[in-house]
């Protein structure tokens, strides 16, 4: 039997807490891109830079490893399972995907040039139409800058499968996990670092095998003990970037985050009574939003910031404004895109996959 669809047929569903935490990240990306926005056309603004997007992101590939995975496991590596996994993610993912990305372009060729801030930094090279297209896949961030990340997502989305394929005994998982780590050792400059974030992928996947274990020895401890330990995962998966300096192509601070943060993970999905005070509404909401926020802030911060200095200028008071506003427009489209692109798109590939039957004649 294979260990983690045997694991995965005994999960406990889904997650609340989980759900509300990915609102939390995206809502943390979303505010690192506003302060860099902020100190991009405000420098008399002074701040501490207390938002951490890219550990944000990590957390996204260590829970998609686990909810993607457990999800495909629990119904086996079939043919059927297979083909219904795939089309699943392809209308999950791509539809929001493929208006921001046109959204994006189309301003980029017929806005952004008019513009005093620009959607992408000038280092990224011209638009195109071949990056344009490449858009629509994440390959080139030009259009919308977080789909790099969407692009990492669905070469994880292929590979889990074949994750699933060396669950059967100790010394296959063993071998997939070296696997992941030779992969991001290999010295090619892969698009995105893509070959870094599999391991993340991978050990959310893992706390299918470990993660009812750690959350019953996490249970034994007193209360202060359980969240002193909390405490200090997060807080070294949070802190270490901005505390060290690393940045994007440093593949250590990758396996530190991931190694913080997949514990935290795997506790709160095998204890989600200690955690209920993430199943509030507000929480919910920010969780069934969170894909649609994280796609949807780029381009509506750059079109927001235009607006405000060419009305208001550069003054504390502007910039005060432009938060304020930013972040009330941000939440609203991303409601608005998540009713009516996201679940649309989802529906609609429900609707493909199960065409309504033929009527009957009775005549």
């Amino acid at each position: 039997m294979n260990l983690f669809i045997q694991a995965a047929r005994q999960q406990p569903g889904f997650s609340l807490p989980l759900h509300a935490l990915r609102g939390l990240a995206a809502v943390i990306v979303l505010l690192f891109h506003l302060q860099g926005r902020v100190s991009e056309a405000f420098p008399g603004i002074s701040y501490f830079p207390v938002f951490n997007g890219s550990a944000a992101v990590i957390f996204f590939f260590v829970l998609s490893g686990l909810v993607v995975g457990a999800s495909l496991a629990k119904n086996g590596l079939t043919q059927g399972s297979l083909a219904l996994y795939f089309h699943r993610r392809v209308f999950r993912i791509m539809p929001l995907m493929v208006c921001t990305v046109t959204i994006g372009g189309l301003y980029l060729l017929f806005i952004d040039p008019y513009q005093y801030y620009s959607l992408n930094p000038k280092e990224y090279g011209d638009f195109s139409l071949l990056k344009f297209i490449a858009g629509y896949v994440g390959y080139s961030l030009k259009a919308n800058p977080p789909i790099w990340s969407i692009y990492v997502e669905l070469i994880a989305s292929l590979l889990i499968p074949l994750m699933l394929l060396f669950g059967s005994k100790t010394s296959h998982i063993a071998l997939a996990l070296g696997a992941c780590i030779l992969l991001s050792l290999i010295p090619l400059n892969f698009k995105h670092h893509w070959n870094f974030y599999i391991f993340s992928f991978y050990a959310g996947l893992s706390i299918l095998l470990w993660g009812r274990q750690l959350a019953s020895a996490m249970r034994s401890l007193a209360a202060p003990l359980f969240w002193l330990v909390i405490a200090l995962l997060v807080a070294g998966f949070y802190l270490a970037r901005p505390m060290t300096g690393a940045g994007y192509g440093d593949l250590w601070i990758v396996y530190w985050e991931t190694l913080c943060i997949t514990p935290v993970v795997g506790i709160i999905y095998y204890s989600p009574e200690r955690f209920r005070w993430l199943e509030g509404r507000p929480f919910r909401f920010l969780g069934d939003v969170s894909y649609s926020l994280y796609l949807t802030h780029s381009i509506l911060l750059v079109i927001l910031l235009n607006l405000v200095t060419s009305l208001m200028g550069t003054s504390a008071i502007a910039a005060l404004t432009y938060v304020i506003v930013a972040i009330i427009s941000s939440l609203a489209i991303a409601q608005l895109s998540y009713r009516a692109i996201e679940m649309e798109g989802v529906r609609l590939g429900e609707r493909l996959r199960r065409p309504p039957k033929p009527a009957i004649d009775l005549l």
